[in-house]
């Protein structure tokens, strides 16, 4: 059998490969259970058939089912908190009032809280994606920029922003969806700062993480998203702009609210 020697001490390989470092977590799922006090566990008695019945009246596409939790008690709060921890997926609606939303470990059903002058807002959705979201995000058109001020370095981002235009105008008329994947095009840091100028920052982020993370930015032209994909190392690995309602990415799949009534309900008759 040959051996290979070492390099002398001090020396370092040559020509090695070049390995993308390992991820250093990764997101696991875990079951959620109910509150080990007596006094949670009833204060919650009522929640579970509730929410239960909420998931499985559900159908993608209909209207959306949600429960307000403004009022609850102390206990029935405290109960809710423990049950429905954060899942993958989360958002801020920005804009009056500022609104914290969060999809819980069962998918489909998402926390959504904030504050107006008079009162606390706490909300369950239970919806593919919360409405207000959608509500946020609408936007109308933009004018193409006038071909003077436009800088002499940037030469490929106006031809992006301008199918983007026409895109978003055939999305608003027929609903058909589109994306561009920027790591295909040529442009320079300089054509990317200003397609960012161009599209402006819109008044919804969603982050749904996992295994790395994806970040969704609407912008001030009409279904148009940035969406950019990074590992779980942090390193950006796809960027690019779709349109749609919302992207994909963000929205629960019928199968899984399907799950979510499951698990639900189970927790429900282990309760009894």
């Amino acid at each position: 059998m040959l051996g290979i020697p070492n390099p002398p001490p001090g020396l370092p390989l040559e020509n090695g490969p070049d390995y993308m470092p390992l991820p250093k977590s990764i997101a696991v799922y875990i079951p959620p259970v109910l509150p080990d006090d007596p006094a949670l566990r009833a204060a919650g008695a009522g929640w579970l058939p509730r929410i239960s019945t909420a998931l499985e009246a559900y159908r993608i596409g209909g209207p959306d089912q949600s429960l307000d939790l403004s009022d609850v008690t102390p206990d029935e709060r405290r109960f809710l908190n423990e049950l429905l921890r954060p899942g993958e997926v989360s958002a801020l609606a920005m804009g009056e009032p500022l609104l914290q939303i969060e999809e819980t470990v069962f998918t489909g059903l998402w926390r959504i809280r904030g504050e107006t002058e008079t009162s606390r807002i706490d909300l369950l959705e239970v919806a593919d994606i919360p409405t207000i979201l959608r509500t946020r995000a609408k936007a109308g058109p933009l004018p193409l920029p006038a071909p003077e001020s436009i800088p002499h370095d940037v030469i490929n981002a106006p031809h992006i922003l301008a199918e983007l235009i026409a895109r978003s105008a055939e999305f608003e008329a027929t609903g058909k969806t589109h994306m561009i994947n920027l790591d295909l095009v040529p442009m320079s840091d300089a054509e990317l700062s200003w397609l960012v100028s161009m599209l402006g920052e819109g008044p919804v982020v969603i982050i749904s993480a996992g295994y790395g993370s994806c970040r969704i930015r609407s912008t001030n032209l009409a279904g148009t998203w940035w969406v950019q994909y990074s590992n779980a190392n942090d390193a950006l690995i796809l960027n690019s702009l779709e349109i749609a309602s919302i992207p994909a990415v963000a929205c629960a799949a019928a199968d899984d609210i399907a799950d979510s009534a499951d698990r639900m309900r189970s927790l429900g008759v282990v309760y009894q």
